[in-house]
C-alpha cells in the first residue's frame, strides 16, 4: 500500500448504519475538504460507494479484536505520515486543513483541556488506583472521536502500550464500554501519559460533540455554519461529532440528507410546517427513544449496567449540582 503524506481515516464494519454514517463523513469532507486523501477499514469490500468516496477502502482484520479495540491498531491500519483519524459519526461543515497545521509535529495528540487528578470521578475508570499504580500526577479527558498521529517512534509506542494494556483492563480499573471491552479513551490517556504526550486546546474549533447542549444546535454543512452552547461555552467546531444519541436527532439526518442530495436544488432547504418544528424543538427525546429502540435489544447487558450506574450516582449528582 502507498504511503501519502496526509489525510483521514476512520473504521466502520459490521451493522449497515454504521457504513452509512462513514458514508456521509467522506460526503463531507470531500464538499469541504477535497484536497485530503481518505481512507477507511471496514468488513464491507464489496460496497462499491466505498471505493468512489474512499481513496483507501482497508479490509477490517477481526482477530483485532471488536468495537473499540479496533481503533487502538490504527497506527498499522493508517497509509498515511500524518493521519487524522476521526470517527464515523462526525461530520465536516468546514474545510478541517487548519487541524493539520495546528497538530503538525506532535506525535500524539487529542483535543481537550481537561485532565483527572487524585479525587477526581470517573464513568469509565478509577482515576486514583490508575495514577497510584503508574505514579502520575494526572489523567487526560477527552472525546475519542478525533486522534492525531504521526508516522514516529512515540506515536508507534503509545499505540503498542495501548493495545498491552487492552489486554488486561479489568485489572487497570477501566469499566467496559457499551458491553464489549474496555473504553478506548481511557486507555490511550494512561498510554499518552507515560509517553509524554499532551492533549490540544483548540478553543472548540476542531471537533465538538453536542453533549451538554444548551439550546439550539445550529448546524448546516452546506453553508458551512456551527455553533451551539456546550455547557457553559459557545463552539464552533469544523466537524460535528453526532455521538451516541445525537447520531438519530433530526439535524443529523438533516444535514446526512443534504449531502445526499448535493447536485439538486433542495439541497439547503428544510421544509417549514408545524411537524418540522415540534420535530426539531423535541429532538433529544426524539433521539434518545430512536436510539433506545434501535440499541436496547441487540445489547441489554450494556444499557441495565448503565441504568443501574446512574440511579446509584444520581444522588451524589444532585447534591453536587444542587448543593444540599
Amino acid at each position: 500500500m502507498t504511503i501519502s503524506d496526509h489525510g483521514v481515516i476512520t473504521y466502520a464494519y459490521g451493522a449497515s448504519y454504521y457504513i452509512e454514517m462513514a458514508k456521509s463523513l467522506a460526503r463531507s469532507l470531500r464538499l469541504h475538504s477535497p484536497n485530503i486523501l481518505r481512507a477507511i477499514v471496514t468488513d464491507s469490500q464489496n460496497d462499491r460507494e466505498l471505493f468512489e468516496l474512499f481513496d483507501y477502502v482497508i479490509n477490517c482484520k477481526k482477530e483485532y479484536g471488536s468495537n473499540v479495540i479496533q481503533k487502538l491498531h490504527l497506527y498499522d491500519y493508517s497509509p498515511f505520515k500524518r493521519t487524522l483519524y476521526i470517527d464515523s459519526d462526525c461530520i465536516a461543515v468546514r474545510d478541517i486543513n487548519f487541524i493539520f497545521d495546528d497538530f503538525k509535529g506532535r506525535s500524539f495528540s487529542v483535543t481537550g483541556d481537561i485532565y483527572l487528578q487524585a479525587g477526581d470521578k470517573d464513568t469509565f475508570m478509577d482515576v486514583d488506583y490508575v495514577l497510584n499504580r503508574f505514579a502520575l500526577k494526572k489523567l487526560p479527558k477527552f472525546n475519542g472521536g478525533l486522534y492525531y498521529f504521526e508516522q514516529t517512534n512515540t506515536a508507534k509506542a503509545v499505540f503498542e502500550t495501548a493495545i498491552e494494556f487492552s489486554r488486561d483492563w479489568k485489572k487497570l480499573g477501566i469499566s467496559e464500554f457499551r458491553g464489549d471491552g474496555p473504553n478506548d479513551e481511557r486507555i490511550i490517556a494512561i498510554a499518552m501519559m507515560l509517553h509524554n504526550q499532551s492533549l490540544f486546546q483548540d478553543n472548540g474549533n476542531m471537533m465538538r460533540t453536542p453533549i451538554g447542549l444548551r439550546g439550539s444546535l445550529d448546524v448546516d454543512v452546506i453553508t458551512g455554519k456551527s455553533t451551539f452552547q456546550k455547557y457553559n461555552k459557545v463552539v464552533s467546531p469544523a466537524l460535528v461529532h453526532f455521538a451516541c444519541v445525537w447520531a438519530e436527532h433530526p439535524v443529523y439526518y438533516r444535514e446526512v440528507s443534504k449531502l445526499k442530495d448535493l447536485n439538486k436544488s433542495t439541497a439547503s432547504q428544510v421544509k417549514p410546517g408545524i411537524f418540522s418544528v415540534i420535530k426539531y424543538k423535541f429532538g433529544y427525546q426524539i433521539a434518545l427513544l430512536s436510539y433506545i429502540a434501535k440499541r436496547v435489544p441487540k445489547n441489554p447487558k450494556y444499557f441495565q449496567v448503565r441504568i443501574t450506574r446512574f440511579l446509584r450516582q444520581l444522588p451524589e449528582q444532585i447534591q453536587t449540582k444542587y448543593s444540599i
